[in-house]
């Protein structure tokens, strides 16, 4: 995987947000996707900062999506959790790698990034959402 665990989780976790803007406690989130709850919570307040949810405290309260599914893009979520240049820079970590100085995989990383970026422009937490539920649940770690 190319991106954290971290924006792995929020991927699994707003996938599964209702979209009729009801909001869902971070405790049944992680009790339903089996991830860690603590760290599961402070990932979603990291969202809530980003602008892409809501959060309200008390027993009615919990999270929920800031705008529709369908206007909140994957390269948003990657870019509140990775930061904006996630993707940049070299492939193989040379410091001075580029167009002018470039590593043997710079031409097929630039074209590359060039895709990757094109594709979480496009998608959406919307297109997450009409994903089978199996395919975005984690399996239990063995004990």
């Amino acid at each position: 995987m190319i991106f954290s665990t971290a924006t792995g989780y929020a991927l699994q976790a707003l996938a599964a947000l209702p979209g009729d803007g009801s909001f869902r406690l971070a405790k049944h989130l992680a009790e339903t996707l089996n991830l860690p709850g603590p760290y599961l919570a402070k990932i979603l307040q990291s969202l809530v900062q980003a602008g892409l949810l809501e959060s309200v405290r008390g027993p009615r309260g919990g999270f929920r999506l800031a705008r529709p599914a369908g206007s909140i893009t994957i390269g948003q979520v990657v870019e509140a959790l990775e930061g904006p240049d996630a993707l940049k820079g070299c492939v193989m970590g040379f410091e001075h790698c580029g167009p002018d100085n470039p590593c043997p995989l710079h031409p097929v990383w630039s074209q590359l990034q060039a895709q990757i970026d094109a594709s979480l422009t496009q998608a959406t937490l919307e297109d997450l959402q009409r994903m089978p539920p199996r395919r975005l649940a984690r399996t239990p770690s063995p004990a």
